[in-house]
């Protein structure tokens, strides 16, 4: 869907990814304790087929950083959550959420995603804004790694239960465009497509349109003083000029459908029980608006399939070509 605007924009400078530093044991322990209760606070693991293929895509490009044997120092977790959000922990416990696995169409999107937050970890950008590395710090200031938007309320409650005082960690300018160099490196080396970082953050832009637009521009997303991760059209261009920097050519992927297939019967968007995405196939004769009336929502039903699809106004739809719909049961 981005491709076009990627192509006017890769001539941006990239910036220089930071060097990575090993786990310490600190980080380890503290990560090990914060964990179950960061798991019960986020809805637990997600139980489904999906959860293990996560893993084993983000311990693919965690090996890529060199922390020891990334295998076995990364914990990587699908959770229960309805919320576009994936985020890093000290000691190497990655998170995404269900939610935002859905709005993703491709292994690689998703990759870049997980190599987002490998940088975080490698460069220890948490353990450096959390000197004293407490359970309730680590919990009160849990961070988005593409999408910050929403969690607030979930991080409010966190920091109440835990006895912690609520703060937000806000990574630097800085920090964000270091973790997004070490991303793309990461998922270049594990032989993904780097342009597909821009893609993600291009994506999740435009899912937060249109939640904006879904509730009525009434300030019911975070503010942005609170947006851990900041996805604005500098970030995008900038992660295509990594991209570029890369040496790889900036081609026109065909359809991940192994991916996609992988979707199928994902849990989306609890609001409503038995919300699930389908993945269907279009046929002859098929059209974005007979597709969109399939989406299980009253409102903005050609929106929502557009998005969740990254589908662009003047697309047409071949027969064949797979597609998510948002179903009840």
């Amino acid at each position: 869907m981005f491709r076009s605007v990627l192509l006017a924009t890769a001539l941006a400078t990239a910036a220089v990814p930071v060097a990575a530093q090993s786990i310490s044991a600190n980080d380890k322990a503290v990560g090990a304790r914060a964990n179950p209760q960061l798991l019960a606070e986020f809805g637990g693991k997600y139980a489904g087929p999906q959860a293990a293929y996560v893993e084993q895509v983000g311990k693919k490009v965690a090996v890529q950083s060199g922390l020891s044997n990334a295998t076995g120092d990364f914990n990587v977790a699908l959770l229960d959550s309805p919320i576009e959000n994936a985020f890093a922990i000290p000691g190497g416990y990655i998170y995404v959420t269900r939610q935002l696995l859905a709005l993703m169409n491709s292994e690689a999107e998703l990759a870049s995603v997980m190599g987002h937050e490998v940088g975080h970890v490698a460069a220890r950008h948490s353990a450096s804004r959390n000197q004293r590395a407490t359970i309730g710090g680590v919990l009160a200031a849990v961070v988005g790694a593409a999408a910050g938007n929403g969690a607030i309320g979930q991080l409010a409650g966190t920091a109440a239960r835990s006895g912690a005082q609520l703060y937000v960690l806000k990574y630097g300018r800085d920090q964000e465009y270091a973790a997004d160099g070490l991303g793309v490196k990461y998922i270049t080396a594990a032989g993904y497509d780097p342009y597909a970082a821009a893609d993600m953050l291009a994506q999740l832009d435009a899912q937060s349109q249109l939640q904006a637009e879904a509730a009525g521009n009434r300030g019911q997303q975070a503010p942005g003083w609170a947006s851990t991760h900041p996805n604005s059209t500098e970030r995008v261009r900038r992660a295509a000029a990594l991209a570029k920097a890369t040496g790889r050519p900036l081609t026109d992927p065909p359809q991940d459908v192994a991916f996609l297939r992988r979707l199928d019967g994902l849990v989306y968007d609890k609001k409503e029980a038995g919300r699930r995405i389908r993945i269907v196939a279009v046929k002859r004769g098929d059209t974005i608006a007979s597709l969109s009336r399939q989406m299980a929502y009253d409102t903005l039903q050609r929106d929502r399939f557009m998005t969740l699809n990254a589908i662009e106004e003047d697309a047409q739809l071949t027969p064949g070509r797979l597609v998510k719909v948002v179903t009840r049961g």
